[in-house]
């Protein structure tokens, strides 16, 4: 029977030691919540702007939030806009960085573990991107993104 090691725990125990970034061991766990009600009808493709994301390394833990019957063949992704990273360089937005289309014809709740690492220079924006029709008036979505950070 073999042990191997994860990357972090590798760099724990090598000689010498190499520091895993702070987001990745010992860091803080936030929370950042969200709470949207549609104000007349929406159509398909509209974004919705959750909440923004701080800058530096940090790591997606968790992504959840209940949402209002949206009607037959509506679907909801959650991703980003786009950021730039600690190297200067741009990163693409992203619709479905933290939760592929998923279903929210009827009342539900969806959550989705992440470990996805993020490194922004300015911070990012966590966004709905609501597809398979038009976006009701008075359709709620109340969640919230888990992320350690520090």
């Amino acid at each position: 029977m073999a042990t191997t090691n994860s990357t972090e725990y590798g760099n724990n125990v090598a000689v010498p030691a190499v520091m895993n970034d702070v987001c990745d061991e010992h860091g803080r766990a936030r929370v950042r919540s969200f709470t949207y009600t549609q104000v007349g009808a929406g159509a398909s493709g509209d974004l919705v702007n959750l909440c923004k994301l701080p800058a530096g390394n940090i790591r997606i833990l968790n992504v959840s939030l209940v949402n209002s019957a949206l009607g037959a063949s509506r679907t909801i992704k959650i991703g980003h806009t786009g950021y730039t990273n600690l190297q200067n360089a741009a990163v693409a937005a992203n619709p479905t960085a933290f939760l592929a289309a998923t279903s929210v014809a009827a009342a539900g709740q969806i959550s989705d573990h992440s470990t996805q690492k993020i490194t922004s220079k300015d911070g990012l924006t966590v966004q709905a991107l609501i597809e398979g029709g038009t976006i009701p008036d008075a359709t709620t979505l109340t969640g919230y993104v888990l992320y350690a950070l520090d």
